[in-house]
């Protein structure tokens, strides 16, 4: 698909927090397991109308399986998910007759892992991707079906702006910080804290992004306002620098 052509199809998203999840003995709270966060998005998603829709005859009903390369679909359905989660977020993405990819990641120091992905991407000796940046990749790799394969070279990302961007070889990207995150927010004593936490879709085309009710107790961070209502796609010129 070009940029001159129309988005066709919704993606559905759902973020889930879960504060009191359990840790293990290096005090890493243990995540729910992948397809229990698809199932639950399916059903959080199973009141929507229309016969084409999550709730219709084709729709994602059951739990989902897992293939070989680490996609997850419905089988007989044609609808296809993605999930990811840091702490005690969880981030999964739905649609139907398209692969797609999501990753959250929430902000912590791993400056060798940003310096291998910069490398990665052509960057400079020395130099380092961002966080953002991370994030993107992981979900065009889930998106692919080739997150479990460590690349040795990958094209250099759009460059960062609202809404969907055109990555190449059919792939579209969208990004953004979580609204509830970062230094800002978290200066507000009556809203929870989390650190600075980043998201990422991917899919074959600039979709419609719908976001589903949280899942989890509490209050969650919300997605930013443009996930909704992004402007017309463009394809902007890749760069090799700095991304915000």
């Amino acid at each position: 698909m070009n940029a001159a052509e129309e988005r066709t199809g919704t993606l559905y998203v759902r973020l889930t927090a879960a504060p009191r999840l359990p840790r293990d003995t290096f005090g890493r709270r243990s995540s729910p397991p992948g397809r229990v966060l698809l199932r639950a998005a399916a059903e959080a998603a199973a009141g929507l109308h229309g016969p084409e829709g999550p709730s219709g005859p084709s729709g994602p009903h059951g739990p989902p399986e897992r293939l070989p390369d680490g996609r997850w679909h419905w089988p007989d359905s044609g609808w296809r998910g993605s999930v990811s989660h840091t702490g005690a977020l969880g981030l999964v993405a739905l649609a139907r007759g398209t692969w797609v990819g999501a990753d959250v990641q929430e902000h912590r120091e791993r400056p060798a892992a940003l310096r291998w992905l910069a490398r990665v991407l052509g960057r400079p000796p020395g130099s380092a991707a961002t966080l953002r940046e991370w994030a993107e990749v992981e979900a065009l790799l889930k998106a692919r079906g080739t997150a479990g394969i460590r690349p040795e070279r990958l094209e250099p990302l759009p460059g960062w702006r609202p809404g969907w961007r055109d990555a190449g070889d059919g792939w579209w990207l969208w990004s953004g910080t979580l609204e509830g995150t970062g230094p800002l927010y978290r200066s507000r004593p009556s809203h929870p804290s989390y650190p600075e936490t980043y998201v990422a879709l991917a899919a074959r085309a600039p979709l419609d992004v719908r976001s589903l009710p949280p899942g989890g107790p509490g209050e969650h961070p919300l997605f930013p306002e443009d996930v909704t209502e992004h402007p017309a796609p463009e394809s902007p010129t890749r760069t090799k620098g700095t991304q915000r």
